[in-house]
């Protein structure tokens, strides 16, 4: 019965911890928690409980924080994009887009992950596959208005870098995304991790978001709300 209990406080304070504000003193949250929870008492085990308790409150409500989370997506990647921090080089190309197939179905059909559309954008003008058939990439309009969504296998290492002064966490149907404000740098990478450069270009507003099987980067200019209006559209092709 004891184990129930601590299971259902375990989840309490997880569910304390992200709700808990970014300006959050760690300080005051672990107080906060060590006197919500009864006394141990003598028994040591339950003293080392209360403050592990503790301690998995700070660290889940750090981990909800978009500067913490910020620094995890440098370190470890975000759905297969390579975040790096830094200023841009606003000097590169368009880069080299994909060869083109005929349609959403003829892109879907040549890849081995589910593509999705954005219906809110209806067909796309231009669809390519990448000759390694890792990356879609269809396009809506011209110049300046065109949007743009690139699409890859979600389960890849790395399949994108890109390299920006700051992004911030979003959240796209309840899960998290990758939103870039300004320009930056973005290139696609070999299986080894390697850049391919003619494929380095500088690229706008960008909203990056998974889902269970792909990860997809829509850009252009848009504001945040009309690009997460747009990426939750997105359903899968066929």
């Amino acid at each position: 019965m004891a184990d129930a209990t601590e299971d259902l406080l375990v989840a309490d304070l997880r569910s304390l911890g992200l709700r808990a504000a970014p300006e959050t003193d760690v300080e005051v949250l672990a107080a906060r928690v060590l006197n919500a929870i009864p006394q141990a008492g003598p028994d040591p085990r339950r003293t080392l409980l209360r403050v592990a308790l503790a301690a998995l409150a700070v660290l889940v409500a750090l981990v909800a924080t978009p500067p913490v989370r910020a620094t995890v997506a440098d370190w470890f990647g975000f759905g297969g994009v390579r975040v790096e921090r830094g200023e841009p080089d606003r000097t590169g190309g368009e880069g080299a887009a994909p060869p083109r197939v005929g349609d959403v179905a003829d892109a879907a059909a040549a890849v081995a992950f589910p593509v999705l559309l954005p219906t809110a954008l209806g067909e796309p003008d231009v669809v390519g596959v990448g000759r390694d058939r890792r990356v879609v990439s269809m396009t809506w309009g011209g110049g300046d208005e065109q949007l743009r969504v690139d699409q890859f296998d979600g389960a890849l290492d790395y399949a994108v870098a890109k390299r920006a002064p700051r992004m911030r966490f979003v959240s796209v149907a309840g899960t998290d995304a990758l939103w870039f404000p300004t320009p930056h740098d973005v290139v696609l990478l070999d299986p080894d991790g390697s850049r391919r450069t003619e494929s380095a270009r500088l690229a706008g507003q960008t909203l990056v978001w998974p889902t269970a099987t792909t990860t997809l980067r829509l850009e252009g200019d848009l504001s945040l709300a009309e690009a997460v209006r747009i990426a939750e559209s997105a359903v899968p092709v066929g």
